[in-house]
């Protein structure tokens, strides 16, 4: 895994604003997904991404079972849905993103990729 974000986020108008930001980390499934989509999706996906490392919690929904460890953020691209689904550390702040694609069969592939064996 590899960090993509980390603390340290200024907000418009002034310098570094003491808010909590998580810690990004991006599996290589999830990178591997993301690679293999259009540039200006991707860029829908970071900002996504930026988005959510400012609050996860809220941002995303809960999934249930056998999935309650995992959360989805939706996002809208064309007229098309995707998802972003990740777990949270909450000791060390830090996001996991396990999975990133568009909304067909996202959950069959997310159950396939955590629960495989």
């Amino acid at each position: 895994m590899s960090a993509i974000l980390s603390n340290g986020a200024e907000l418009p108008g002034g310098g570094p604003q003491p808010i909590r930001q998580w810690t990004l980390f991006l599996t290589r499934t999830a990178d591997k997904c993301q690679r293999k989509l259009d540039k200006p999706l991707r860029i829908a996906i970071r900002d996504a991404l930026l988005r959510l490392s400012q609050d996860p919690e809220h941002l995303g929904e809960r999934l249930s079972q056998p999935l309650t460890s995992v959360f989805s953020h939706h996002i809208t691209y064309k007229g098309k849905e995707f998802r972003i689904a990740y777990q949270l550390s909450l000791e060390t702040e830090s996001i996991v993103i396990l999975l990133i694609g568009p909304h067909e069969n996202f959950y069959r592939k997310l159950k396939n990729l955590l629960y495989a064996s």
